[in-house]
């Protein structure tokens, strides 16, 4: 795998960028929720404590998703509920009829509002939906195109995309207290892109299949103690 240091370096950069912006919305998004309920001080520093803590709430992996052939990642949970997360997870791509494999890297946010108790240790989430950029690792990739093509030849950028996702999960609860894992969550996403998007819309020969993809993921999350 030939990556370029300044190419790895600047998607690297883009994507810390990226995220410390996002946990900073969901820093606003949870506090803004505790706004209507009694002003309790343990709360507020219980919650400004969930938005600004690095360590991971869950781990993941994911099949499929525009995103690699299998990804692995890790994400953090938070909100009242635990509706809202953020993900960042590495995917693997073969080479298939290209001269070398790469690498992506994904920069995802979920929101689950509604929860469905089926038994006492599975729950239903009938909505799953979110946004997430990715990048592909490799210098024949790009943000801004090549001045070898003509002004404005690409519409898009081939390095960065920008994808929409819509879903189901269920989560079953670990019973044992002893686990490190509080439950375990499954999960799937038809998804699209910006591209993929205006693609659809403009060429009307297009089967739905062929500009909706879809994802299966597994999600470990941990037991806070």
């Amino acid at each position: 795998m030939n990556l370029s240091p300044i190419n790895l370096k600047k998607s690297f950069l883009t994507l810390v960028t990226l995220f410390l912006s996002t946990l900073s919305i969901a820093q606003s998004i949870v506090l803004q929720e505790n706004d209507n309920r009694p002003s309790i001080d343990s709360n507020s520093k219980e919650l400004k404590k969930t938005a600004f803590n690095l360590v991971p709430s869950s781990y993941m992996i994911q099949y499929a998703g525009s995103i690699g052939l299998i990804s692995l990642g890790t994400g953090w949970d938070y909100g009242k509920q635990k509706q809202w997360s953020t993900d960042f997870l590495i995917g693997y791509v073969p080479k298939y009829n290209t001269d070398r494999t790469k690498l992506t890297l994904t920069l995802r946010q979920s929101y689950t509002p509604l929860k469905v108790h089926i038994r006492k240790r599975v729950t239903y989430h009938p909505l799953r939906t979110g946004v997430y950029l990715n990048t592909t690792l490799g210098k024949q990739f790009w943000y801004k195109e090549p001045d070898k093509y003509p002004n404005s030849y690409y519409k898009f950028s081939t390095r960065l995309r920008i994808n929409i996702f819509v879903g189901q999960d269920f989560c079953y609860k670990i019973k044992s207290n002893t686990s490190y894992f509080e439950s375990l969550k499954f999960y799937y996403d038809l998804h699209t892109s910006d591209l993929y998007l205006v693609s659809g819309v403009q060429n009307k020969y297009l089967k739905f299949d062929d500009y909706v993809g879809l994802a299966l993921g597994v999600k470990l999350q941990i037991r806070r103690k």
